[in-house]
């Protein structure tokens, strides 16, 4: 809240700068629940603000900030356990600072300082590399990742040696580490809870979160370059897991639980290239130290660190207005054992058709997200339409199945859409 409001109270000065722009947006997203307790999941009216700036010498300023207000907080009833005074809170109104950095253009490197949105990567709807900026998860996953990646303050430089390769060399130095933010407990899209066994009391510690130090900075580097055709990265990343383990200690007649994150470290690379009408791209993540829970008596014992090893490959294939493009996601846990809370082996498949008429005036899309180790799905269906460049409309659903993992947990949260924007 503080950064944003230095940012409004900044934008008279970019005025006076060598060349200034202000763009952004209106939004109105409104949701209704159409299973299990029926009701408004919001009706949000969001302002999106975009600052620029000239500042001279080569160097640029460039912000994004997004202002809401959920009317279907004060629409509806208050109550427990979804919808609790302190859970309307949380939803009915937000000011987020997405960006607001500095950037100098040299003849041979970028320089950006601030804070910033970093993406690595190359697949669709799930996350591998792309773990620089924690998420905003108070909708789940069903938030665009622009809007849901949480800005962290770094020095970003990235460096276009002078060679026969198209190629650049990125790195990145974060002192602002920060965790994601999960929907509040009780809320209809906060994860389950663990069973607590019958007789024992839950007490719950404070978290253990990086924060703002010299010794909570995060570090990473990346190469991109054109081989052949072929659009090839390799990257290395030294941070902290984005999402905490539980650390639980059971005393007579108490469980403790403890939420703590934990450092890791991600060694991977992506690759993609076009073939005719399609593209094949790929990515790895292999994940060192991975916190994973555990069963076990003893906060020792319930987070056991683990090497992971993460996988995805995708088909894109793009003809006649159409784009059809299938995903392969796989998890395999090393060193596994019994006590671990999750599978030696799990992963997703993703299915994603897309299609336009009327010259682009229509837009629908489906897009299908299946786990095959837990059995849960979720189909995302909506059709957008642009009245003009200015003024767009989409309708949608999401629709939720399975009655376990990730995505089964919220099978009755099913809900319809309609949102409405107009650019500026």
């Amino acid at each position: 809240m503080r950064r944003l409001i230095c940012l409004l109270a900044l934008l008279p000065w970019y005025a006076f700068a060598a060349g200034f722009s202000l763009h952004g947006g209106v939004k109105n997203g409104s949701a209704y629940f159409v299973a299990g307790e029926k009701r408004w999941d919001q009706i949000q009216n969001r302002l999106e603000l975009k600052p620029e700036a000239l500042l001279g010498g080569g160097w640029q300023f460039r912000s994004r900030a997004l202002l809401w207000y959920d009317a279907a907080m004060d629409l509806e009833a208050t109550r427990a356990p979804d919808l609790t005074g302190g859970i309307k809170r949380h939803y009915r109104t937000a000011t987020q600072l997405k960006e607001a950095y500095l950037l100098y253009e040299g003849d041979a490197f970028d320089l950006r300082l601030g804070q910033q949105q970093i993406v690595w990567g190359k697949t669709d709807g799930l996350r591998l590399l792309d773990i620089i900026n924690p998420l905003d998860m108070r909708e789940f996953i069903l938030d665009d990742f622009l809007d849901s990646r949480i800005g962290v303050v770094a020095a970003r430089l990235n460096w276009y040696p002078d060679s026969d390769l198209e190629q650049e060399v990125e790195l990145l130095l974060i002192p602002d580490a920060r965790p994601s933010v999960a929907a509040p407990t009780g809320s209809r899209w906060a994860f389950a809870l663990p069973t607590v066994p019958a007789g024992l009391a839950v007490q719950q510690l404070a978290p253990t979160e990086p924060n703002w130090s010299a010794t909570n900075s995060e570090a990473g580097i990346a190469w991109r370059a054109d081989v052949g055709g072929w659009d090839l990265s390799a990257n290395y990343f030294y941070g902290w897991k984005d999402t905490p383990n539980a650390l639980r200690r059971r005393l007579p007649g108490l469980l403790q639980v403890k939420l703590t994150h934990v450092r890791m470290q991600t060694l991977g690379g992506s690759f993609s290239n076009a073939f005719g009408a399609f593209v094949v791209r790929g990515e790895m993540a292999v994940n060192l130290r991975e916190g994973i829970d555990a069963q076990g008596t003893t906060f020792a014992d319930t987070v056991q660190r683990r090497a992971t090893l993460n996988t995805a490959l995708a088909v894109e294939w793009t003809k006649y207005n159409w784009t059809i493009s299938p995903q392969l996601f796989l998890r395999h846990v090393d060193g596994w054992n019994p006590a671990l809370l999750e599978p030696k082996d799990a992963g997703f498949w993703t299915l994603r058709i897309a299609t336009d008429f009327m010259h682009e005036k229509l837009t629908p899309e489906v897009l299908l997200l299946a786990d095959w180790a837990a059995g849960g799905w979720l189909a995302r269906l909506k059709a957008g339409y642009a009245w003009s460049d200015q003024v767009t409309t989409r309708l949608g659903a999401d629709i939720f199945g399975g009655h376990r993992g990730l995505l089964g947990q919220f099978a009755n949260n099913d809900r319809v859409y309609l949102a409405s924007e107009y650019s500026f």
